[in-house]
């Protein structure tokens, strides 16, 4: 009788453990499909695939290959923007501050980006054999040009702002200068006016008063 009661007890916790797998297993194909994904548009693929569909007029090999190419920088980019944020993210999720919904997201964004690449080196020996084994290295290049030009710009326009910034300090002591300058004028007009003011009341001569005299006796 015993080994029938553990047989049900055995059948039923294992039937209960199916279930909660299914529950979980259910919700996590439905974060899957859910996830948002980790990137925004990818504005140069859908360009290359517009020329690449573009009939009337046909775009030329030149520009295709151009566009090729900046849909590389862009994947190039992405990857080593995954790759900076990848370690964060790992020690977040580690210590619970983000849910695994946001790891999730992050994964298959990973995977997609992996797809791109491969694409991308496809593509781009259906132009030339062996490019694909280049293009990646000449899209890096390209992204460090750009970068480093978009640095140089921003400490140009830092610079630019810092010597307003000094002018417009400038200029405003200046301004501070002249108007400390006019009132100590002014200050030392009305000094000397009162000065010259005192000095003549002083040379001025006041009216001495006269002793009255007495009436003389008769004799």
């Amino acid at each position: 009788m015993s080994s029938v009661w553990l047989a049900v007890i055995y059948i039923g916790g294992w039937i209960l453990s199916m279930r909660i797998f299914g529950y979980f297993w259910k919700n996590r194909k439905l974060a899957i499909n859910n996830a948002e994904p980790w990137f925004s548009e990818n504005i140069p693929k859908s360009q290359y695939i517009a020329l690449l569909q573009q009939t009337d007029p046909e775009a030329t090999e030149s520009q295709l290959k151009a566009a090729l190419l900046r849909r590389a920088v862009e994947g190039v980019a992405r990857v080593l923007s995954m790759r900076e944020d990848k370690q964060v993210l790992a020690n977040l999720v580690k210590q619970g501050t983000v849910g695994d919904d946001i790891w999730t997201e992050f994964t298959l964004s990973e995977k997609e980006l992996e797809q791109e690449i491969m694409a991308i080196v496809a593509e781009a020996n259906t132009f030339k054999e062996g490019w694909g084994q280049t293009i990646l290295h000449t899209a890096s290049e390209v992204l460090m040009h750009e970068k480093k030009k978009q640095t140089e710009q921003e400490m140009k326009l830092k610079q630019e702002e810092q010597a307003r910034q000094k002018a417009l300090s400038e200029e405003r002591k200046e301004q501070t200068r002249q108007i400390n300058e006019k009132n100590r004028e002014a200050r030392l007009e009305k000094e000397r006016a009162k000065a010259l003011q005192d000095l003549l009341n002083e040379d001025t001569p006041k009216p001495s008063a006269k002793k009255p005299t007495s009436p003389k006796r008769k004799k």
